[in-house]
């Protein structure tokens, strides 16, 4: 037994002095990184490096990828923000359209003559003014002002517009420009339109459109000032079709026949008014809207009772 005990005792020497300075040299080993004392395994500076740069490409994916996504999110809000904006306008453009047919019947009635809605019916000629200022009192300028209306409410134009022409039909052209929030060079504002369509509420010939004019005594029209019977109703000389001019520009611009216009008699205005009216057949040039020439009385009558009266050139062939 003592033999063995004195062999035991001498393996445990030795193995002090063997593996004990491995086990000081992989501690020391151990501190540089190059092994793990825990596990003893050796570890490699590959997953370090990767790591860090794993953490650096996550980094740039970041910057790249949320702007982008911040810049696709705020063009779906432009989206609806045009939905929004083409609704509203188009809403007001139908209130101002029907206001506008309203007061069409008092234009050819003659209202502003008696100073009924003068101020309204004057200013109905004015298409482009008129609904232009309509539309914009009905959704506000500081609503408009922060859209994505580029420009604004300068933005919003109504050049287009025609009213109480052919029919007496009044037509509403709203053009604009869009903006996206976040502008980028190489996209333009993107152009917009709206349209209202109407007819002045001024009724219908319905003689005419059933065919009741044939016979041996017709239906025929007369102006109270006219010299010829007209066969139309919607004869454009007894529906002048009314624009408003710059009066510097007046002298230079042709009637429909190719003539001048000169200064009416009954309506001399202000020699420094800007704005005249002048129609597409007459040859006056007028200073306000209540001018008599500016309007026309028509009588329904039978041919029988036109006297001496000759047939309009234009609608009786």
């Amino acid at each position: 037994m003592s033999f063995f005990r004195i062999l035991i005792s001498n393996f445990k020497q030795v193995k002090e002095k063997v593996v004990s300075p491995g086990k000081n040299l992989l501690y020391q080993i151990q501190k540089l990184g190059f092994f793990s004392f825990k596990t003893g395994k050796r570890i490699s500076f590959i997953p370090s490096l990767c790591t860090k740069m794993i953490k650096g490409s996550m980094a740039v994916e970041a910057a790249i990828a949320i702007p982008l996504f911040l810049f696709f999110l705020m063009n779906i809000l432009f989206a609806f923000d045009i939905l929004r904006l083409h609704g509203n306008i188009m809403g007001a453009m139908h209130q101002a359209g029907n206001k506008m047919a309203f007061y069409g019947y008092a234009y050819r009635s003659g209202f502003g003559e008696e100073g009924l809605l003068l101020g309204e019916v004057d200013s109905l000629i004015l298409s482009e003014g008129y609904a232009r200022k309509k539309v914009i009192n009905m959704l506000g300028e500081e609503y408009l002002n922060h859209t994505c209306l580029a420009s604004g409410v300068s933005g919003l134009h109504f050049v287009r517009s025609s009213v109480m022409k052919e029919d007496d039909r009044i037509e509403l052209v709203a053009s604009y420009k869009v903006k996206p929030f976040v502008n980028i060079i190489g996209f333009p504002d993107m152009s917009m339109e709206n349209r209202y369509y109407g007819r002045a509420w001024t009724g219908y010939d319905v003689e005419s459109r059933a065919g009741g004019t044939g016979g041996e005594d017709p239906i025929v029209y007369i102006a109270e000032t006219g010299t010829v019977y007209h066969v139309a109703r919607n004869c454009a000389y007894l529906n002048p079709s009314v624009e408003a001019v710059l009066a510097a520009m007046a002298s230079e611009l042709r009637n429909e026949g190719g003539g001048r216009y000169y200064p009416c008699g009954g309506c001399k205005g202000n020699s420094f008014q800007p704005v005249v009216y002048v129609t597409s057949y007459g040859n006056k040039m007028h200073s306000s809207l209540s001018c008599p020439g500016l309007k026309r009385t028509v009588y329904t009558v039978h041919l029988s009772e036109v006297g001496g009266k000759g047939k309009c050139s234009k609608c009786g062939g």
